[in-house]
């Protein structure tokens, strides 16, 4: 990564110079690393981020007008959450699951909370006296709170002791995001309340001092990504209309205005950073996305007491974003999501990626606030030049709608080579299906610069938003209730019958995907063997019931909400139906297996389980384990293993 020159203009659409390049490989794409966790400093000079360095993540900082990245932690272990007090001095960060302080210029490192379950999210309070952070050390997600260090002159301590932090949520419930009030004196936090909850998240505001808890909301609806005001009032998303929406909660704490209208989701379950409503210094503003057509738009819309309409009827086919008082601010199609504002309120702080343009920090004017003429500025710069020849060839995504066999419509992306026209005299070419993880989840046309080397090889690829995904709204995210492996599956199976009916397609078929994605490859070559050629699967459930009995908490409470209790005689059936492992003697293609020793959502036993029903059925198979990695790929070795060992399997079955 390097920094974009302060004074590098960066009209909508303009690629770096092309120079003569290099073909994209394996190797460069697992080279280009791009910058995370950009967090703006209060006064809007800097930016603190993390960045790979010698193998492991890195704490920097570096000018948001300019300058070279300054590294600020060196470890073995990885930096991730970096967070400014609220004088800029200071950062928090988390290292090997402990919170520790240092100053901006790396001085005065200090230990805050350490504990073997681990600490997550600290969070200033804004005085700048307490952080606030997540720990289950007492076995839940539960908030805390612990006096930060003292800013002190002269030498520092040579074996400085974290002070003793206090549980200010109580045990039951497990919170996944917090933020402080004002004032703080309050925290709004949400949590999961356990499967009994049909929704998984609901925001309560919680009195600090005491731990006494209010309850936004009676329950019925998803809410998540809380955000204060200034004035007291709160910003957060919900799907009471059955869409993500932003809603403004009144300094009242009664008093509730739905912001953003339209069949159309405004945030992404969850909330997390960038997802959820980020409102301006002053509060008048607020940032939110816009989901169309796999895009996220950055919109910035005033904070009305107007509570926008609610529009009836069906999903468009090409839905456009509908929130008639926000302006989009992104300068090109991609996925936007703001991560802070200048003080002046005039300028978001974003991240922006797309298929040809891997993830950097960008500048956004905000319209009718920013100085006349203000335009779009690159911030950092992740792309190496020598590759952006090879990315302004790649095929631009189509969407495209799929009837399921129940009449659902299904969407989806598709990528295919250039010679792969349909017309008389185009190539007919093999093609690879890709559900994505989750389930509650979507496939976004984000930077996935292996699926296009896919394509450069000859595939055409589809992203496909089975029923269970996310932005379509709540009634199709909530589709697969009861139907894990079964009627997700179905509508793969549905996506490849489609790909073998174009007249590019050869009806050669290969299907592709990790986590949920992975569980899903496994139930496609189950329930309809003779369609594929190849099944590639990373991380994926094979036995949904053991998963339930192995897996993480959060995992387990997901898999419950969804699918219900596996010992409940009701259900049982429910959860074999949906588990290959019982049906591997069905399945005909080769299939390639990958996973994580040290994964602890879809437990190695899922793999270990599915090998040994593959081997007893005589299936020709391959297995690779990565013995340091968890859920996923985090070493960048590992990441160009896994796409080579991908890659040739499929070249080898399916080309």
């Amino acid at each position: 990564m390097t920094a974009a020159r302060a004074d590098q203009p960066a009209a909508p659409g303009v690629s770096p110079p092309k120079p003569t390049g290099e073909p994209l490989t394996v190797e460069h794409i697992a080279a280009v690393e791009s910058p995370r966790e950009f967090r703006v400093d209060p006064r809007g000079r800097s930016v603190a981020f993390t960045m790979e360095m010698a193998g492991a993540r890195q704490l920097f900082t570096m000018g948001l007008r300019g300058g070279m990245p300054v590294q600020v932690t060196a470890s073995e272990k990885p930096v991730s959450d970096p967070q400014w007090s609220p004088d800029g001095r200071r950062l928090a960060f988390v290292r090997d699951g402990a919170i520790h302080v240092v100053e901006a210029d790396g001085s005065r490192l200090s230990p805050v909370a350490e504990h073997p379950a681990g600490n997550s999210m600290p969070r200033w309070s804004p005085d700048g006296r307490r952080l606030a952070f997540l720990s289950r050390r007492r076995g839940w997600g539960q908030a805390w709170v612990v006096d930060a260090p003292v800013p002190r002159r002269g030498r520092p301590s040579s074996a400085p002791k974290p002070p003793i932090p206090r549980a200010v949520t109580g045990a039951g419930i497990d919170v996944e995001e917090l933020a402080w009030s004002p004032d703080g004196k309050w925290l709004a936090v949400a949590a999961s309340r356990g499967a009994t909850v049909r929704h998984a998240s609901r925001i309560s505001i919680v009195d600090v001092a005491t731990g006494s808890e209010r309850l936004v909301g009676d329950g019925s609806d998803w809410e998540c990504g809380p955000a204060w005001l200034p004035d007291g009032g709160l910003l957060f998303l919900s799907d009471a209309d059955g869409w993500f929406q932003v809603v403004r909660l009144a300094p009242d704490g009664r008093t509730r205005t739905q912001l953003t209208s339209g069949s159309q989701e405004h945030g992404e379950p969850g909330g997390a950073f960038g997802y959820a409503p980020l409102p301006s210094p002053d509060g008048s503003r607020f940032a939110h996305i816009a989901v169309h057509d796999a895009f996220v738009d950055l919109v910035v819309a005033a904070v009305s007491d107007t509570k926008a309409p609610r529009t009836k009827g069906r999903l468009p086919k090409n839905p456009r974003p509908t929130t008639a008082t926000g302006d989009a601010i992104q300068p090109w199609p991609g996925v936007w999501r703001a991560i802070g504002w200048l003080p002046d309120g005039a300028w978001v702080a974003a991240i922006g990626e797309a298929e040809a343009r891997p993830q950097d920090l960008w500048l956004l004017p905000v319209p009718g606030l920013a100085p006349q003429g203000s335009r779009p500025r690159q911030v950092t710069q992740s792309l190496p030049v020598v590759l952006s020849p090879a990315l302004a060839r790649f095929p631009a995504g189509e969407r495209v709608t799929i009837a399921a066999r129940d009449g659902l419509k299904i969407q989806g992306t598709l990528w295919r080579p250039q010679a792969a026209t349909g017309r008389r005299g185009g190539s007919r070419v093999p093609a690879i299906v890709f559900p994505h993880g989750g389930p509650t989840w979507q496939s976004y046309r984000g930077w996935q610069p292996f699926k296009q080397l896919l394509v450069r090889d000859g595939f055409a690829m589809l992203d496909v938003d089975f029923r269970g995904s996310t932005g379509y709204g709540r009634s199709f995210r909530e589709a697969n209730m009861g139907e894990w492996g079964h009627a997700d599956a179905f509508d793969l199976i549905d996506a490849g019958r489609w790909l073998a009916e174009q007249p590019w397609c050869d009806g050669r078929l290969a299907i592709y995907g990790g986590s949920y994605g992975g569980y899903m490859v496994l139930c496609a070559l189950v329930e309809e063997p003779a369609m594929w050629r190849a099944g590639v699967d990373l991380y994926g459930d094979s036995e949904i019931a053991e998963s339930y009995r192995h897996g993480d908490r959060l995992g387990r409470i997901d898999l419950e909400r969804q699918m219900g209790f596996p010992d409940d005689p009701e259900r049982s059936q429910l959860f074999r139906r949906g588990s290959p492992v019982y049906r591997a003697e069905r399945i005909e293609a080769p299939l390639l297996i990958l996973h994580g020793r040290k994964d602890k959502r879809v437990v190695p036993l899922m793999t270990e389980k599915m090998v040994e029903a593959l081997e007893i059925e005589g299936k020709h198979h391959e297995v690779h384990w990565y013995d340091d990695e968890a859920h996923g790929w985090q070493a960048r070795e590992n990441r160009r293993d896994a796409f080579t060992r991908i890659r040739e399997f499929l070249r080898k079955h399916v080309l």
